[in-house]
């Protein structure tokens, strides 16, 4: 009885602050959403969006859970726990192939430019992909399994013998970079290079998207019977994050007030910090002058190439299989 008493009057004060009937809110859709990780700046269009009313002027009212991985939120979505999720359009490809079932479908992209890098210190010698060579590489078990070093290597003529692999599990990587036991380790340019670099001066990062190796991120996803039965519901979704997002890029601290309002525990400067970096990310070369949540047909077959390639995942996979643009604004206009 407490939980319905406090949602019925989170819509009446939501109601009320768009001069909207309380039988109104009453009669918004809920939609249940999952991140892909704990809350970072890259959801800030969510907090927004629901802060704003826009998802309450779709019909909506959406509920936002933190994830713990793409992984955890794929599953959680096509086991029916939640309507939406976000997730690595790379992660979603390889799930849809080891479950040998096509049940899920993304329909935007949010984050399409990997933000995976090599980052060594200032005075490393790192400056390009070949310097690699003699080298000590500080990674995780799965961050080398996944084959992206491989792919990065191959792409841009890097013989992997001559780099002496340290396997670092714990997320203790950035804490072996800084003692000196190894020379670099392989992760996001942002936030991880810049935690290093709040502790040491770094060499600028190689971003693996920069020399030829781009896996596609964080996505919109849903299953394609929800999508089926409810299309207003997801282009709905869509057009609130995505006048949400215009909103972020005008007020970036509002936007950190978005989400602290609904995370009072995060780091507000970490969050801000995250909302200005990320935006570097939303789009590949391919997709630089096409609308937010658009991606490239030709970065979805990099992306299926590549996992073929060195993921091990089975072949036969179509960008179709995966994606579909026409749910967004300026598909349904």
């Amino acid at each position: 009885m407490k939980h319905f008493l406090l949602r019925t009057l989170s819509g009446v004060a939501l109601a009320g602050g768009l001069g909207l009937t309380p039988a109104f809110a009453q009669d918004l859709t809920d939609v249940s959403l999952r991140l892909a990780w704990v809350t970072g700046g890259v959801d800030a269009p969510f907090f927004v969006a629901k802060e704003s009313g826009y998802f309450a002027e779709e019909g909506l009212d959406v509920e936002i859970v933190d994830g713990n991985g793409s992984t955890g939120t794929i599953q959680a979505v096509g086991n029916g726990d939640f309507d939406i999720g976000i997730a690595g359009l790379g992660a979603l490809a390889q799930a849809q192939k080891a479950a040998g079932a096509d049940t899920i479908i993304a329909v935007a992209g949010l984050i399409q430019k990997d933000p995976t890098s090599i980052i060594s210190l200032e005075g490393s010698g790192i400056a390009s992909p070949k310097d690699i060579e003699g080298k000590r590489l500080g990674t995780d078990a799965g961050n080398f399994e996944d084959g992206m070093i491989k792919a990065f290597a191959e792409a841009n003529g890097i013989d992997l013998e001559k780099v002496e692999v340290i396997i670092i599990n714990g997320g203790n990587d950035r804490v072996a970079l800084l003692k000196g036991d190894v020379d670099f380790i392989n992760g996001w340019a942002n936030p991880d290079g810049d935690k290093v670099a709040a502790m040491h001066p770094i060499e600028p990062p190689l971003l693996f998207a920069d020399y030829g190796v781009n896996i596609l991120g964080s996505s919109v996803i849903v299953r394609k019977d929800f999508l089926a039965e409810n299309p207003d519901v997801v282009s709905g979704f869509l057009e609130a994050i995505i006048k949400a997002k215009a909103d972020v890029e005008a007020d970036p601290e509002a936007a950190r007030d978005a989400i602290m309002a609904n995370r009072p525990d995060s780091d507000p400067e970490a969050i801000l910090e995250q909302i200005i970096v990320m935006k570097k990310y939303e789009h590949t070369a391919a997709t630089e002058d096409m609308p937010y949540g658009t991606v490239a047909l030709e970065d979805i077959e990099l992306t299926i190439d590549l996992l073929e390639k060195y993921s091990g995942m089975e072949p036969g996979l179509t960008p179709g299989d995966i994606y579909t643009d026409a749910y967004l604004p300026a598909a349904m206009n």
